[in-house]
């Protein structure tokens, strides 16, 4: 009986261990992922909760962080992405003017407005960020009250 209750709770338990790891970590000690910098490269490890940014750029994913240094790795983005949030970090997804996914840490969101001519064709919002490398804002496809509603899910 015990051993059938292991095989069914097996799948379970790496969600389990997540948890419970993230529940043992005292809440003074930041979470860390390890990410691929590039092929044949030692992993860099990141505090999860300096993470401003998930994006693309010259053909990289790209992590910006609240200390102005920005991280790049050869892993896609959703991937970065789902391993953030499995850490507890909030990050809202949007589109790029690429029409590729962003992932913006909403808590660290200071100004939504909408965007000025000094942006990209397609842009509809501007979010001011705290801790972007090469400016303040980013722009985005989606409307004022889009990027409102997605800030408070």
């Amino acid at each position: 009986m015990r051993r059938r209750l292991l095989l069914l709770a097996a799948p379970m338990l790496p969600a389990l261990t997540g948890a419970a790891a993230q529940e043992a970590r005292p809440a003074d000690r930041p979470a860390f992922i390890e990410v691929m910098p590039a092929e044949g490269r030692m992993p860099v490890r990141i505090a999860t909760g300096q993470v401003v940014r998930i994006g693309r750029a010259e053909g990289h994913t790209v992590l910006d962080t609240t200390a102005w240094v920005q991280q790049r790795t050869v892993e896609p983005v959703d991937s970065v992405a789902r391993r953030l949030l499995a850490t507890g970090l909030r990050l809202v997804p949007l589109t790029d003017l690429a029409n590729g996914r962003i992932w913006l840490a909403a808590d660290r969101v200071v100004l939504v407005r909408e965007a000025h001519e000094r942006h990209a064709a397609g842009a509809r919002a501007a979010i001011v960020m705290v801790g972007l490398r090469f400016g303040t804002d980013v722009a985005v496809r989606e409307s004022v009250a889009e990027v409102m509603a997605a800030l408070e899910q």
